[in-house]
């Protein structure tokens, strides 16, 4: 019997560890930031270019293009042949967005926000957050996290977006 406890106690690392043995080579990332970090993180920018868009949204003369995971182009389309980038609304971990009447709503990561746009794209105001509505984001090549990351998640973080290595 003391033969086997050597191998039985080498199945139990395994079986403990979750059969994570190796170096991961994952093609993307997860960041993190601090929840307290996540709800300063929605405000009003200067217009930047277009780098990873995603869906797009019209309302009225304006074209909102989501810049995936980091937040939402504003182009001014009151002149269809001369459409201007006017403002960029920093939203972090968002993917999707929708509006009713004048009230724009974007996942946060996580969460779920509404705000208000002046009209003449000067300033925004946050007007409610609903927290933990979303499941966390999964990878853009569709894995969530592994079991070495979830122990190196510092503790109250939301997983914000993923970065290509």
């Amino acid at each position: 019997m003391r033969k086997f406890i050597p191998g039985i106690f080498i199945i139990l690392c395994f079986l403990i560890s979750g059969f994570d043995i190796g170096p991961e080579s994952f093609e993307y990332n997860p960041i993190f930031m601090l929840r307290s970090e996540l709800e300063k993180s929605v405000r009003l920018e200067s217009p930047r270019m277009l780098v990873n868009p995603g869906k797009i949204y019209l309302k009225d003369d304006l074209i909102f293009i989501n810049e995936k995971y980091l937040g939402i182009h504003v182009i001014d389309n009151s002149d269809p042949s001369a459409p201007e980038n006017i403002a960029f609304l920093h939203i972090e971990g968002c993917i999707d967005i929708a509006m009713k009447d004048n009230v724009l709503y974007a996942d946060n990561a996580v969460d779920l926000v509404s705000l208000v746009m002046k009209p003449d794209m000067t300033g925004i105001q946050v007007t409610s957050r609903i927290k933990n509505v979303f499941p966390e984001l999964r990878s853009p090549d569709g894995r969530g996290l592994s079991y070495r990351e979830q122990l190196a998640r510092p503790e109250n973080s939301i997983l914000g977006k993923w970065k290509h290595r």
